[in-house]
């Protein structure tokens, strides 16, 4: 039988405003301390994930609304989340198209899942623990994923 341990390592309540996303980022990175996790990539993903609910997700007030970031531990990787209440995935009138930052984060984290709800957006990141630092000590992968393996974000409605 297999024990799968989770632990809470993360959750912080945030204005959503500019400067919100670098202060997830190091909120996350610092809860990842001593985690055999490409933190390089959870920072950027964070970073795109909170500057997505910051432009997007409360357009339709005067006040910015609140973002909450947290990170979870388990024998497998991290999952990182990062919540709005806002008003859900819309298109924009004033948009030119696709933005790069969706496509950035199904390229950096092992899977990416988006659920839009009424109200509100939900984005939750899983990375892989690397190599012999995790729990059981999986060996490195030996295979690198290019442009045509590129993983892409699912959207759950």
């Amino acid at each position: 039988m297999s024990l799968v341990v989770e632990a809470n390592l993360l959750d912080v309540d945030l204005p959503a405003e500019p400067r919100s996303a670098s202060r997830a980022r190091r909120a996350v990175l610092d809860a990842l301390s001593g985690i055999a996790v490409d933190k390089d990539a959870v920072g950027v993903v964070v970073s795109e994930a909170v500057t997505n609910a910051v432009v997007h997700a409360y357009r339709d007030r005067e006040a910015p609304g609140r973002v909450h970031v947290s990170a979870c531990l388990d024998d497998h990787g991290v999952e990182v989340a990062v919540d709005d209440d806002g008003m859900g995935m819309r298109p924009r009138a004033d948009s030119p198209g696709v933005g790069l930052g969706l496509p950035l984060m199904g390229d950096l984290a092992d899977r990416v899942d988006i659920s839009s709800r009424g109200p509100g957006t939900r984005i939750a990141a899983f990375f892989s623990l690397m190599g012999p630092a995790g729990p059981h000590g999986r060996p490195l992968a030996r295979h690198v994923s290019g442009r045509a393996e590129r993983r892409t974000a699912v959207l759950v409605s």
